[in-house]
């Protein structure tokens, strides 16, 4: 086995948030491998590949496999493929690496036309370069349980490390560049909610599909599989429009449902507006001008909407409440995931809770 040593003191010297991530690794070899490759702390290398790399090169290997630990998070993997989630981060990371002057391997993911893009922005050019048939072999051939109390304890080690380097970096005024398009943390530590909004969103962005016309791949031998045709956004939005949410912030609820509609060209949107009852229920369809009859002014009761969707005959994915919180929530839990997006942090029985911010926060 190598001696990484000399290399991690010079990172934790040079770049102390990579050499802090990198710190934390537990190195392996594999020589059933080509190169290197990360699983969640481990990271495998070959030995016979890693003997003809310089020290700068062995460097840009541990740092990317330190930032794939923090960036395989499954918050901000949703409902996307993990293979190529796990192919556009690669491609974000290697970027933000060369931008700050590591030396990459001859043989990396790296293509320049990412550089300075978001990995979800990646993911959603990769996107439309692959098929459905290709994407769901990829993910069977790299397919392991989710959700495992393993799984749960590293996702929570993986917050406690990169905060822990993002706070040593900051001590010593060491900033990787371009970091912000990696994890979407501001100076505080907090993570911006525009960006795991639309994080969590963009997870259910998904292709449609139709049989008319079929899949090329296996068409010559007879085999009929549906084609992508278009990705589409399927969104149900509630606003909280009882007394307690003053103009302002109906106001800031509506600015943020039109940038949802501007930042994904195909869309389709249930839009209900309750306070302690439903007091409208209208779809919208991309291009279609969204109006809001903002009736209400009663107390809050948010049972009223999950009853509503119960009646529907496709529930969505995912139901975004606009909201100050301040109401009776419905006593069982839905099997859909429900983003509460609201002025303040407060406790909910379910979903995730995302707290707005002022332009200027």
């Amino acid at each position: 086995m190598l001696d990484f040593s000399r290399v991690k003191t010079k990172l934790l010297v040079d770049h102390p948030y990579f050499g802090t991530l990198v710190s934390a690794l537990e190195i392996v070899v594999n020589d059933n491998i080509e190169s290197f490759t990360s699983h969640g702390k481990r990271f495998e290398y070959r030995e016979d590949f890693f003997n003809t790399l310089s020290d700068e090169q062995v460097a840009f290997s541990l740092a990317n496999a330190s930032m794939h630990r923090v960036l395989s998070h499954p918050s901000r993997l949703a409902n996307r493929s993990p293979w190529l989630w796990y192919t556009a981060c690669d491609h974000a990371i290697n970027n933000m690496l060369i931008d700050n002057e590591f030396v990459p391997p001859s043989k990396i993911t790296y293509d320049p036309r990412f550089r300075g893009k978001y990995a979800e922005e990646i993911y959603e050019m990769l996107l439309d370069t692959i098929t459905r048939e290709d994407l769901n072999d990829k993910d069977n051939d790299s397919r392991r349980s989710d959700d495992t109390l393993e799984d749960k304890l590293e996702a929570a080690q993986q917050e406690i490390l990169s905060q822990n380097a993002l706070n040593k970096a900051q001590d010593m005024k060491s900033l990787p560049q371009g970091l912000e398009r990696l994890i979407p943390i501001i100076a505080r530590g907090v993570i911006d909610w525009r960006t795991q909004l639309r994080d969590t969103i963009g997870g259910y962005y998904v292709s449609d599909y139709t049989i008319i016309p079929p899949s090329k791949k296996l068409l010559y031998q007879g085999i009929y599989l549906p084609g992508a045709y278009s990705r589409h956004l399927e969104l149900a939005i509630a606003i909280d429009s009882s007394g307690s949410v003053d103009e302002g912030l109906l106001g800031q609820f509506i600015a943020e449902i039109e940038s949802i509609t501007e930042l994904f060209g195909s869309y389709s949107i249930d839009l209900i507006i309750c306070d302690d009852r439903v007091r409208s229920h209208q779809k919208f369809m991309s291009g279609e001008l969204i109006s809001y009859a903002l009736e209400g002014g009663g107390g809050t009761d948010f049972t009223p909407v999950f009853e509503a969707i119960e009646t529907w005959m496709v529930a969505p994915k995912v139901l975004l409440y606009f909201t100050d919180l301040d109401g009776k929530f419905p006593l069982i839990e839905p099997y859909y995931e429900t983003l509460w997006i609201t002025p303040k942090m407060a406790e909910v029985p379910f979903g995730r809770v995302i707290v707005i911010k002022g332009n200027n926060d």
